[in-house]
């Protein structure tokens, strides 16, 4: 179900979370997107004034502490004191979980929620789902024409752009940054299931962390984003957009171990092979085994499509223990992080069109 603007309270949060900054000074910021991380008391709002100001955008990054090209990028238009063709509100949430030690590691607190999985009534049930209200309740006073969340994959792999809402707005603001594009009716509590609420709304995925083009990616999209009058009715990448529907969370089973291994066997539970990330926007067929299952598949692995089914018998199955896919499939967001695979999911896959 989308979130309702209904279902959003308007009365003020008891105290604001977001520390306001407008029009920072390049000589203000730090030297480099470090020392700018470190200026940040908290979770913080810029606002940039832009050419038209009676206009405005959007933009969250860092919602995930160790995700930080968007946080580059941010700090490039800063620096470079870039004018953004309207005003530009830019949300900076994470900022305490990408400064622990040793900076930009820890997704989230270790006693906090995924803030992407926060924006989901009730929003008082922690500290969390109050910064959740407080950002939905400045974009419903600023009221921008859209609105990019950027953030790395869990694992290496190309940029891509997601959405719950298919139209030439959300197909335009993806292909700033990229000609891929994945459309879910997945309901998690995300930032972009507003999308359908109020203003359109796109996750990027810049690619891993670590992967040297992800932040140049970041930066390039972002200067577009910033500098094109029009982003919502140009398409932007040369390619044509290559679209992904509905795709399936492969998920661990609470209580069972995950490993990422070719030798080593967790007692109960899957072992995957560590260079699994390299099948990423890749194809594997029943040939590829991908880990190794101890115990019954079915009370360790769960596939939920988006009618509700359980599914994980049609798309895997274990032989000899160990895992393969039964049919061809396109994997994404794989991830070799066994805590964000117990916390979240394995990876995500789609049926290749042209399989059974």
């Amino acid at each position: 179900m989308a979130l309702n603007p209904a279902d959003i309270p308007l009365t003020k949060t008891a105290r604001k979370r977001f520390h306001y900054w407008k029009n920072p000074r390049s000589d203000e910021i730090g030297a480099t997107c470090i020392e700018f991380l470190k200026q940040l008391a908290g979770p913080t709002h810029i606002h940039l004034s832009g050419q038209n100001s009676q206009r405005a955008r959007a933009i969250v990054t860092l919602a995930h502490g160790n995700e930080p090209s968007g946080l580059y990028a941010l700090f490039d238009a800063l620096k470079n004191q870039l004018k953004p063709a309207v005003d530009m509100h830019c949300f900076i949430p994470s900022v305490e979980a990408a400064k622990q030690a040793p900076g930009f590691f820890y997704r989230t607190l270790p006693d906090q929620r995924d803030f992407n999985r926060s924006f989901k009534p009730p929003f008082d049930a922690d500290e969390q789902g109050l910064l959740a209200l407080e950002l939905i309740q400045c974009l419903q006073a600023i009221a921008p024409e859209c609105l990019l969340d950027i953030h790395n994959t869990s694992g290496s792999g190309p940029a891509f752009g997601v959405t719950t809402f298919m139209d030439d707005r959300h197909n335009a603001l993806v292909s700033l940054f990229t000609h891929r594009m994945i459309v879910t009716e997945l309901r998690l509590g995300s930032l972009m299931e507003i999308s359908e609420a109020f203003l359109p709304t796109v996750t990027i995925e810049c690619g891993g962390a670590l992967d040297s083009e992800s932040t140049k990616i970041a930066i390039e999209g972002l200067q577009r984003y910033f500098m094109h009058d029009d982003v919502l009715s140009e398409r932007h990448e040369l390619l044509d957009m290559e679209f992904f529907t509905n795709p399936i969370r492969l998920e661990l089973i609470e209580g069972n171990e995950i490993s990422y291994s070719d030798h080593h066997m967790v007692s109960r539970g899957v072992a995957l092979f560590p260079d699994i990330e390299n099948y990423n926007f890749g194809f594997v067929d029943p040939s590829c085994q991908l880990g190794i299952v101890r115990g019954d598949m079915s009370s360790i692995l769960t596939a939920v499509d988006n009618e509700g089914n359980e599914c994980m018998g049609h798309y895997f199955a274990v032989r000899d223990g160990r895992l393969y896919p039964k049919i061809k499939l396109k994997l994404f967001m794989v991830t070799t992080s066994a805590t964000i695979a117990r916390d979240d999911c394995l990876f995500y896959f789609v049926k290749d069109l042209r399989a059974p």
